[in-house]
């Protein structure tokens, strides 16, 4: 009996055990189920993707340009990039790392940066912004000196409209006493480069040099008025330098394209206030490419390096430094370049002057390549030696032909018709200290 009670009495703590067993396994179900339908999911990485790298532009062309980029090396989520143009974005995503912008103004420049936005569309930051422009539309010369933008205002004011630059050289050529006003516009965005050489820059496509003959009527009051007379212009385009020249009207309102030689009778006082007449040349094109020509390739003559490296009078500072401070110039400064004299400088040594003026105003002729015949066998370059100039050799007949007024043995032939006087006596003064 005690012992079907000690049975009864173990069954019943077994049941209970069970039954608190099954309960806590439900428990445990319970909270476990509870836990999942609470349960918080991993965070979504939100972090915007790294910004876009070096930003260039390729294939400029009148009306587009291509843009390039580098992706960062952990932009594996970015699905596309955004262009901005001007801080405005273009619509549509780029899946690849570059694209063209069609839709541009030629001779333009824009800002251009890039974004790389991942499948979220976070946007990282900008790349770096990029100045880009658009090449203009090849020069040409059109039918009337207005249409080529190189003067604002009243035309006959001879001011330069944005854009174009004035500059002055050190020694001058001589054209029978005449002014000149000499211009240079680069496209936009564009500069002259260092050429490795004291010579001529390297000069971008697309630039236009202006130079503009007048007379003072009245040498002693230049406030009285002048006679324009005609306006040389030189075109690169497509590596090829071009001349055209734009004859000034008797209104003086307009000048205009012309291909002709021609004399034109010009009256002044000098500032003796005496009268001077002047059957002054306006060359034909044929005349033109004689002297701006060697070996049959067109250039400029005056805008060398060594011949703008001086302070000029529109500004008090060096003008190779000035052209670099205003974007025009790379390359090259006042101190790593050499300085044509100045021939009218009498504290300079006679020869330094006389060379000087014997290189702007002969040696684009006179040098290898050069239009005069081979014969001659001289070379007024500033840079060759004295003994392979033929200077010496030739000392006599140099002063008979800048003494000569005759077309067909003065020299130089094209560009004057007057004796320069004041040139005359250096070169006299040169060759007796030979």
């Amino acid at each position: 009996m005690q012992s079907s009670n000690f049975y009864i009495f173990s069954c019943s703590i077994f049941n209970k055990m069970k039954k608190l067993l099954i309960l806590a396994f439900i428990g445990i179900l319970i909270t476990a189920c509870g836990k999942d339908d609470s349960y918080d999911p991993v965070e979504v990485d939100t972090q915007a993707p790294s910004k876009p790298l070096n930003v260039t532009a390729t294939e400029q062309t009148e009306n587009s340009l291509k843009l390039n980029w580098e992706a960062a090396t952990d932009n594996v989520g970015v699905t596309g990039y955004r262009i901005y143009q001007d801080g405005t974005a273009l619509a549509g995503l780029i899946t690849e790392t570059s694209t063209t912008i069609l839709g541009l103004t030629a001779g333009t420049t824009y800002s251009f940066y890039v974004t790389a936005l991942d499948a979220e569309e976070n946007e990282s930051d900008q790349s770096n912004t990029l100045e880009a422009f658009t090449i203009e539309q090849p020069l040409s010369f059109l039918p009337l000196l207005s249409q080529m933008g190189v003067f604002d205002g009243n035309l006959s004011d001879l001011n330069p409209t944005n854009g174009v630059q004035l500059y002055e050289i050190n020694s001058t050529l001589f054209t029978d006493y005449s002014h000149k006003q000499r211009l240079i516009r680069l496209p936009d965005g564009q500069s002259m480069r260092y050429n490795n050489t004291d010579l001529l820059p390297a000069f971008p496509d697309n630039t236009l040099i202006a130079k503009t003959f007048y007379y003072n009527l009245d040498e002693r009051d230049p406030s009285l008025g002048k006679k324009i007379i005609e306006t040389r212009i030189l075109l690169k385009v497509n590596d090829t330098w071009l001349v055209g020249d734009y004859i000034w009207n008797v209104a003086q309102t307009e000048a205009t394209y012309r291909e002709t030689g021609s004399t034109e009778a010009i009256s002044y006082i000098d500032q003796n206030g005496n009268l001077q007449n002047v059957n002054y040349q306006i060359p034909s094109k044929q005349d033109c490419f004689t002297c701006h020509n060697n070996n049959s390739t067109t250039f400029p003559i005056g805008p060398k390096l060594r011949n703008l490296n001086f302070i000029p009078s529109y500004t008090n500072q060096n003008q190779l430094d000035h052209f670099a401070g205003l974007g025009l110039m790379q390359g090259v400064n006042s101190g790593s370049t050499t300085v044509l004299p100045n021939w009218e400088d009498e504290t300079l040594l006679i020869e330094d002057r006389a060379r000087a003026y014997i290189d702007v105003n002969c040696a684009h002729c006179h040098q290898p390549g050069g239009s005069a015949p081979s014969g001659f066998s001289i070379d007024f370059r500033l840079e060759t030696p004295f003994d392979d100039t033929g200077i010496y050799t030739n000392r006599g007949e140099i002063i008979a032909r800048f003494e000569s007024t005759l077309p067909s043995y003065r020299m130089p032939q094209l560009g004057r018709t007057v004796v320069h006087g004041e040139a005359l006596q250096m070169l006299n003064e040169y060759m007796d200290s030979l």
